[in-house]
C-alpha cells in the first residue's frame, strides 16, 4: 500500500480537527459490525449497483467500515474516490467516470473494478467533521441521478451516523435542525 500524498486537496485532508474525529473511530472493531455491511447491501440493493462502502477517510488511507460488493478493507488515498467527497466537502455524483475530465485516469477507473458511476455523500461526525464517505458505485455509468435517489443516500448516510455514533448523531441532528 502506498502512502501517496493527497494532490489537491492535502489542507482539508489532513485537517487536525476532522483527522482527530476520524482517529476517535479507529478505536472500533468494525470487522464486527456487521449492521453496517448490511446497511452497505440494503443501499447497493435500493441503487440497483453492485458496490456500496461506508468509507474512513483518514491522512494515509481510505478505510472500508461497512461494503457491499468489494473485497478491500483498506486502500491508500489516491485509490478511492471517497477522498473526493472529504477533498470537495460535499456530496460527489459523477455519472460516467470515464468521461470526467479530471478523473477519467483514476485507478479505479481504468483498473479492477473499472468504476463508471460513483454517488458519494460525506459521512458526517456528531461535531461535524467530514470523517468519509457513504457512497454507491457502479461498473456501468449511471444515467440519471434524481432528487429521490440524492435523498434516498442521504437517508442511508444518516443511518450509517448513527450506527456509528448513537445518541451523539441523533442530538447533533437535533440541534442543527434548529
Amino acid at each position: 500500500m502506498s502512502e501517496t500524498p493527497v494532490k489537491a486537496c492535502c489542507s482539508i485532508i489532513a485537517d487536525q480537527h476532522r483527522l482527530e474525529a476520524v482517529k476517535a473511530l479507529s478505536g472500533q472493531e468494525f470487522d464486527q459490525r456487521l449492521d453496517l455491511d448490511a446497511l452497505a447491501r440494503l443501499t447497493a440493493y435500493a441503487f440497483k449497483a453492485p458496490i456500496c462502502v461506508i468509507s474512513l477517510v483518514s491522512d494515509k488511507t481510505v478505510r472500508f467500515i461497512g461494503k457491499f460488493g468489494l473485497d478491500a478493507c483498506e486502500v491508500a488515498l489516491d485509490e478511492s474516490l471517497c477522498t473526493q467527497v472529504v477533498c470537495r466537502d460535499g456530496p460527489v455524483e459523477i455519472l460516467n467516470l470515464s468521461t470526467d475530465p479530471d478523473l477519467s485516469g483514476h485507478p479505479v477507473a481504468v483498473g479492477p473494478p473499472y468504476v463508471r458511476a460513483y454517488c458519494g455523500q460525506p459521512l458526517l461526525s456528531p461535531e461535524g467533521q467530514n470523517v468519509g464517505a457513504v457512497a454507491v458505485v457502479d461498473t456501468a455509468p449511471f444515467f440519471r441521478f434524481s432528487d429521490e435517489d440524492r435523498e434516498a443516500l442521504k437517508a442511508a448516510t444518516e443511518m450509517a451516523r448513527r450506527l456509528l455514533f448513537g445518541e451523539k448523531a441523533v442530538s447533533a441532528h437535533s440541534e442543527a435542525a434548529e
